[in-house]
């Protein structure tokens, strides 16, 4: 595992325990102020790389080119609809990120190829090591 994402794992689990522990420490707690559930972004669990693979391969020698700019556009476009107040669906930013980072690398995405690549996004699998620190938390 990467220096950053053990890092990140473990901030992770650290505001867990912090968020858990705290009720019992405070014994005028309510009932509303549990928790319970908590949510996290997919990127530090989920392994998008074989998404940049699929890119690479349709796109050769352009595929770091358009994921890059499609990854960064994903979050730009997060960012500002949610700025904005008008909330679009990761399926929905990430097909318009997809679409606009071809036209910005100039590459021909027609349908089909844009179909394929968003495809990819429902195979994906978690970082070997995700499962394991979700359980220590």
């Amino acid at each position: 595992m990467s220096a950053h994402r053990r890092d990140f794992l473990n901030l992770v689990a650290g505001s867990v325990v912090a968020a858990v522990a705290a009720p019992a420490v405070h014994a005028q707690t309510t009932d509303r102020n549990k928790i319970r559930a908590v949510a996290f972004d997919g990127f530090p669990i989920i392994d998008p790389r074989p998404v940049f693979a699929k890119v690479e391969e349709m796109f050769p020698g352009k595929g770091a080119e358009l994921s890059n700019a499609w990854r960064t556009r994903q979050f730009e476009y997060t960012w500002l609809r949610t700025l904005t107040g008008r909330y679009a669906d990761f399926w929905t930013v990430t097909r318009d990120a997809l679409v606009f980072a071809a036209k910005l690398v100039k590459l021909d995405l027609d349908a089909s190829k844009r179909d394929r690549l968003m495809d990819a996004y429902l195979y994906l699998k978690g970082y070997a090591d995700s499962a394991a620190a979700l359980r220590a938390m």
